[in-house]
């Protein structure tokens, strides 16, 4: 029987993406470049979910913003998007992340879900970060 971390894995290889599995996470990693930045888009599961999400902003960038547009900016575009939210780390960062549910998923599903994780991060980037003057740096290579 194919565990979901392997049905996970074929689809990704399906896509032709280069990933690094961390089997102890349950976690797979893979390298991203969106708006000429890098990112890390992290692929976990839990009992019910595969999740996919990428932090885009980290709290120390954010110390000179106004956290009331900020947040409102999130929210409202919370609405705007589909397959995708924005949410806020434990440590003040700013993350967009999409869920597939386990029992339906399927390899449409699970690029469709792959997909709109880049997309939020344009998004986030063109719309929320380029009005809030938040610089969005990636992560070093």
């Amino acid at each position: 029987m194919t565990t979901t971390m392997e049905k996970i894995e074929g689809y990704l290889k399906q896509m032709n993406l280069t990933y690094k599995v961390i089997p102890s996470e349950d976690r797979i990693i893979l390298p991203y470049t969106i708006e000429d930045r890098r990112f890390l888009l992290i692929v976990d599961r839990s009992d019910k979910w595969v999740r996919f999400f990428i932090i885009i902003v980290e709290p120390e960038d954010l110390k000179n913003v106004n956290k009331a547009e900020l947040y409102a900016s999130l929210l409202e575009a919370n609405g705007q998007l589909a397959e995708v939210k924005y949410f806020i780390t434990d440590q003040g960062g700013i993350g967009v992340i999409g869920h597939e549910g386990i029992p339906s998923l399927s390899f449409e599903g699970f690029q469709e879900e792959y997909n709109a994780i880049p997309f939020a991060v344009s998004f986030f980037i063109q719309n929320i970060a380029t009005k809030l003057k938040i610089e969005v740096t990636g992560i070093p290579d």
